[in-house]
């Protein structure tokens, strides 16, 4: 026994050579300190309240066979005992180097999600707080609540279901406004409006009594249309709706900055100002219903609307989880991005020289390098000799390649985000909030004399 150490973890024992023990005390470390205090106590074995399982793992390294990760071991936990050790990372075998690695860069890039959420509870918190006050601060707190959160009670939820109906139809009604289905022909007053000073020269058309004598009439455009009557009055209802939305919003908003910069805001900002300009031109210039101008750039700018179908999802944890993996990804996303400019670049370039006449130019090849390497393959632009036919093989498979290695990075931070959203998802607030203070905290383990072991 004289040669051998007897060393205590949290009440499993470890017979030590002493050169193993006194591998451990070379180290500057708490542990280290905290044996030497249980020497200088002439203690018959060292007790010290740590994880018996990764001691295996230290006591395996000091022992000099190399460290490895212990299987069902928490990264974090082990983390711990390496900086209680003294022991540098970077010792771990690489067979258990990537998986460590590996646990800290999800940890990175988990901070998305811990923010943000931290951030969500942090303002539900000082809301509840603003509605259980007196005065303004209530009222306040109250119907933004109404307004922002649909599970606050059930004037919330009835809100978000009239808000996402009326979301609905302005979208069906910007989508139908293009179809000949949905479109009818002018009526007099109309033509009177689009014609304007010229309408005398068209006045036969709608002379019902027939004593126009006029037999050369000029022909009325066709391409003159104008959308159903309904279509018009959903457009005005949901612009009005949407506008006292706006300025309800606006009014109940506790932090009137943050409103102004969020996207979702800015889409209704944007889309109304679109609507009313629409107004205001179609005011100015008649005309302008019933027939494609230089003004129909404002017209365009109404896809804008279609945003709002992410206010009715924005609540879902899905969808978040969703915006969580592509910033987490928007580095991996844009060098694929890279790499499908420059691929599309050299492969047009070589089926260009490859002297196939269907390629007229190295632009008109970017379209077929691109649904190509995305196996799309549309069939409107498409190699004809032999050259340019391998080229095309080489083209295919290099974009299944590139496409192999980046999409599953993105598939894996949003399986990641996922998971750890249901963990978020089923903790209570308070208890959230207590555990993120706890997070970073590094917890100190405290040595004990038990001269009996």
């Amino acid at each position: 026994m004289e040669n051998t150490v007897v060393i205590n973890i949290s009440g499993t024992k470890f017979e030590v050579s002493v050169n193993t023990f006194n591998n451990m005390m070379s180290t500057e470390s708490d542990a280290k300190l905290k044996l030497e205090i249980l020497k200088e106590n002439n203690s018959s074995c060292y007790f010290l309240e740590r994880n018996f399982g990764v001691f295996t793992a230290v006591l395996s390294y000091f022992q000099g066979n190399g460290l490895h990760v212990p299987a069902l071991t928490c990264i974090a936990e082990f983390k711990k005992e390496l900086d209680f050790w003294g022991i540098d990372p970077q010792e771990i075998e690489p067979c258990c180097y990537s998986k460590y690695i590996g646990f800290f860069d999800d940890q990175k890039a988990l901070t998305i999600l811990t923010d943000d959420q931290t951030e969500r509870i942090t303002e539900r918190t000082e809301l509840q707080r603003r509605v259980k006050a007196t005065g303004w601060l209530s009222i306040q707190a109250k119907v933004w609540s109404v307004l922002e959160e649909p599970s606050f009670n059930m004037f919330a939820k009835g809100y978000f279901y009239i808000s996402a109906f009326f979301v609905i139809v302005s979208i069906a009604a910007l989508v139908c406004g293009t179809h000949p289905t949905f479109m009818r022909s002018l009526r007099e007053s109309e033509w009177e409006e689009f014609f304007g000073e010229e309408y005398q020269q068209y006045s036969g058309h709608f002379d019902s009594s027939g004593s126009s004598t006029n037999t050369t009439l000029i022909p009325l455009p066709t391409h003159a249309k104008a959308p159903l009557d309904f279509l018009s009055y959903l457009d005005f209802i949901t612009t009005t709706f949407f506008s006292v939305e706006f300025i309800l919003r606006f009014i109940f908003c506790p932090n009137k900055k943050k409103f102004i910069s969020s996207f979702l805001n800015l889409v209704d900002i944007f889309s109304l100002c679109v609507m009313y300009s629409k107004y205001i031109v179609e005011a100015i210039n008649p005309r302008e219903k019933y027939t494609a101008t230089v003004f129909d750039i404002v017209h365009c700018f109404q896809i804008v609307r279609v945003f709002r179908l992410f206010r009715l999802v924005k609540n879902f944890i899905g969808f978040r989880v969703l915006l969580y993996a592509l910033k987490a990804s928007i580095w991996e996303v844009l060098l694929m991005s890279l790499f499908l400019v420059v691929a599309m670049l050299m492969f047009s370039a070589f089926v260009f020289f490859s002297g196939d006449t269907a390629f007229t130019s190295i632009p008109d090849a970017f379209w077929w390098a691109i649904v190509t390497m995305t196996t799309v393959g549309y069939g409107d632009m498409y190699p004809t000799q032999p050259l340019s036919k391998t080229i095309g093989a080489v083209c295919a498979v290099t974009g299944v390649c590139l496409l192999a290695i980046i999409i599953p990075i993105f598939v894996n931070n949003f399986l990641l985000f996922y998971a750890y959203s249901k963990v978020w998802g089923s903790k209570d607030n308070a208890n959230t909030n207590k555990g993120g203070t706890k997070k970073n905290n590094i917890i100190s383990s405290k040595s004990k004399v038990s001269p009996d072991c």
